[in-house]
């Protein structure tokens, strides 16, 4: 992170920020969806911005891809004596009629043409990673307090994982990192303001597979001290555990117990307080650019 800082000063970066490979940053309120406009408004006076997380609130078992992934309906064909094009604009027509009878969002995507080979898409409805659940710096406290324990599901915390959200920092002299979410300077104590809308999404626990995959990094032995070594949060010593000592079948029931909202009307009640919420952008956006790339390549 030291080498970042030298090399975002060398570009004449204006802020940096720390992400993970399963987080995203959503510019919540800022004109246009952007990241760069949020930062903008920031106040000269400020040093560092921090992004309350919102975390992933899966409500199926079985996804791969959380940042894309929807439920196919039905499979693009490769287009042979007609073009694809009259193929695509016909697909349009049955998902739109579709996703207006059953009123849900319709997203599509188009065939990618690869190295001249065509790599095929699906049309699809129903995005499975869209329910957030939010940071209570975005709640008010009754619905907090009040709701907590139904939030929390029986799991330690209310969220499975960090909580305290990511930093940004203006690039300046004696700038250093302070851990994997925020930053300090060793010549002054940072001004620290907090974001009211925008946020960090955290797709923690999205696969099944994440929970072999804490196991298989870590060499702990599955015990409630030694796991206190590798791991600081709570829900990352339940899953390490169940990883290495459940059959499989113990581990899915466990992952839909802990981690799945499988429960519609909770999730329903819990979005309607506000606890909860959707947020479709990313793929949505995620697919535009799947558009943008067929367009320019042509």
């Amino acid at each position: 992170m030291e080498m970042a800082i030298v090399m975002a000063r060398d570009v004449g970066m204006d802020w940096i920020i720390h992400l993970d490979t399963d987080e995203l940053l959503y510019p919540g309120g800022a004109a246009e969806y952007s990241v760069r406009r949020s930062l903008a408004e920031v106040p000269r006076d400020a040093d560092m911005v921090i992004f309350p997380n919102y975390e992933s609130s899966v409500e199926r078992h079985n996804i791969k891809d959380p940042f894309s992934e929807n439920t196919p309906i039905r499979r693009s064909r490769r287009p042979r004596s007609i073009s694809w094009r009259r193929t695509f604009v016909n697909q349009c027509i049955k998902v739109r009629r579709l996703a207006k009878k059953r009123r849900c969002l319709a997203i599509l995507c188009l065939p990618i043409r690869v190295a001249g080979r065509s790599s095929t898409l699906y049309s699809e409805l129903n995005v499975l990673v869209s329910m957030f659940k939010k940071n209570y710096d975005h709640l008010h406290k009754d619905t907090y307090f009040g709701m907590n324990k139904e939030a929390t599901r029986g799991n330690p915390n209310y969220f499975l994982t960090y909580g305290n959200g990511k930093s940004a920092a203006r690039i300046q002299d004696h700038l250093c990192p302070n851990g994997a979410l925020r930053w300090h300077n060793y010549a002054k104590s940072p001004n620290e303001i907090k974001l009211e809308e925008a946020a960090v999404l955290h797709y923690t626990y999205t696969k099944f597979s994440d929970l072999t995959f804490r196991r298989d990094r870590c060499g702990c032995k599955p015990t409630i001290e030694d796991v206190k070594r590798c791991f600081m949060l709570d829900f990352d010593r339940a899953a390490f555990i169940i990883a290495s000592t459940a059959s499989e079948e113990e581990m899915r029931r466990w992952y839909n117990e802990r981690v799945v909202w499988n429960d519609k009307q909770l999730n329903l009640k819990l979005l309607r307080k506000g606890m909860l919420t959707r947020i479709y952008t990313p793929i949505v956006r995620n697919n535009a650019g799947a558009q943008k790339l067929i367009v320019t390549s042509q």
